[in-house]
């Protein structure tokens, strides 16, 4: 007779249960062993594992060495105190079930005690992600998109899901994904930043959406994505972009609080440590980056961008000089930013400054963002001014005609921001399935 599986508990909740119980636990076969006079078998669920123990004589005994491991079982039993040195509760075998049977030679080793390389891992994620490491991180990844929105909906801001099939890119037309959408052309969202600006002339105020955004970028780097889930964010009637920098690093504070305190046993699998920032998080101007890196022997003139290597090294120098792992970098040459970030009325070295910021942590960008440009004449100029057709930007354009308040926002990478807070190598490791220029599937 088949078990009632809605009848299981999670196998770690064997831990409290009483000895003599009679439990129902179902998952993988982690662990099959068939020693003659008595057996074991490891079950594995999203909580974690528990033994059951096979005594000698058992009818299903001579059963047990017949089970592939990763085979899905159900097995039932009491509790009973371990003789394991590692103690705790284990099951003692009353009967158990075989629901499916897992092919015997596995592409990859799902214990994890044998490493294989990321790219094998990925051609076969679907039993790369039973590895409890990999699920702790996933587990991780679901708290921090928690924690945004608790933080931000506690903030006053409203959620929103904009739409991820565009007539034409927020940022030009380099890094589009065409699409046929019936008989016109249109583009995969590279982010949700003109309607998330909408919503604000809407009479919305404060906004944020937790959404898949889309970069042709034939980039191979390891912490790239030509598909990416972004956090965008924006508020209205600000002063200037240090209102959205406050919000910003409470809320990236919150998060990383809330990881540390509420992802422990997590955190302990994946073998990471979580630190707090030092809080307020400094403010460096771009000048100022570019002052720092030349007195540490970097040739970097205004104007440069910063790359991913001198911004790592100018990481390690507002370490050593602030003592902080998280700070921006404001004030960004307008040449460097898109055509909807306002313009500062500052200059350096020729180069018209902007209220543009990037956040960066432990050595990398994790938040690119800024103060808009409201004024409808000034941002269809700076559209020209980037090289783009103001007609085609008439849809985002238009509402600013009708009363557009000050305001500002920015973009971070989920993929990005759980990666750095767990100290992860591959930002592929972070998203479930990860998509580059050279992977479609899984």
């Amino acid at each position: 007779m088949a078990f009632s599986l809605s009848a299981r508990i999670p196998a770690m909740a064997v831990q409290a249960a009483s000895d003599g119980d009679s439990v129902l636990v179902a998952g993988w076969a982690a662990q099959v062993k068939s020693l003659g006079k008595i057996g074991f078998l490891v079950v594995r669920d999203r909580t974690g594992q528990v033994q059951v123990t096979v005594p000698g004589g058992h009818a299903q005994l001579p059963d047990l060495g017949k089970i592939p491991p990763e085979s899905v079982i159900a097995a039932r039993g009491a509790v009973q105190q371990s003789k394991l040195k590692s103690g705790g509760k284990e099951i003692l075998l009353d009967r158990f079930e075989v629901i499916a049977l897992s092919e015997p030679n596995l592409p990859i080793d799902v214990s994890g005690k044998i490493p294989a390389g990321l790219d094998i891992r990925l051609d076969n994620r679907f039993l790369d992600l039973r590895v409890p490491r990999n699920l702790a991180i996933f587990k991780v990844r679901s708290r921090i998109n928690v924690a945004i929105r608790e933080f931000l909906i506690g903030d006053g801001f409203i959620e929103m899901q904009t739409p991820k099939i565009m007539s034409a890119g927020a940022e030009g037309g380099a890094t589009l994904f065409p699409v046929l959408y019936y008989d016109r052309k249109a583009y995969l969202s590279q982010s949700q930043q003109l309607y998330k600006q909408m919503m604000l002339m809407a009479g919305f105020e404060k906004v944020f959406e937790i959404g898949p955004s889309f970069r042709a970028e034939k980039s191979h780097t390891m912490r790239h994505q030509t598909e990416f889930t972004q956090l965008d964010f924006e508020m209205a009637f600000i002063d200037d972009e240090d209102d959205v920098l406050k919000v910003l690093e409470r809320l990236f504070s919150h998060v990383v609080k809330t990881v540390k305190e509420a992802c422990q046993e997590e955190l302990a699998i994946i073998g990471a440590t979580v630190e707090l920032p030092k809080f307020p998080f400094p403010r460096v101007t771009y000048p100022e980056a570019i002052r720092l890196l030349n007195e540490d022997g970097v040739p970097l003139k205004v104007g440069d961008d910063i790359g991913t290597e001198d911004e790592k090294r100018l990481g390690g120098i507002v370490k050593r000089t602030l003592g902080a792992d998280a700070y921006f970098i404001t004030k960004y040459p307008w040449s460097q930013k898109p055509f909807y970030i306002m313009k500062d009325d500052e200059e350096a070295d020729g180069e018209r400054l902007s209220r543009g910021f990037d956040f960066e942590y432990l050595g990398d960008e994790l938040v690119s963002g800024g103060q808009r440009e409201h004024r409808i004449g000034v941002l269809k100029e700076q559209i020209a001014d980037k090289g783009l057709k103001v007609e085609q930007f008439d849809f985002y354009t238009t509402p600013f005609a009708y009363g557009a308040p000050p305001h500002g926002g920015f973009g971070m990478g989920i993929d990005r921001l759980t990666m750095k807070i767990l100290k992860l190598e591959n930002v592929r490791e972070a998203i479930l399935f990860p998509r580059d220029p050279d992977r479609l599937v899984p």
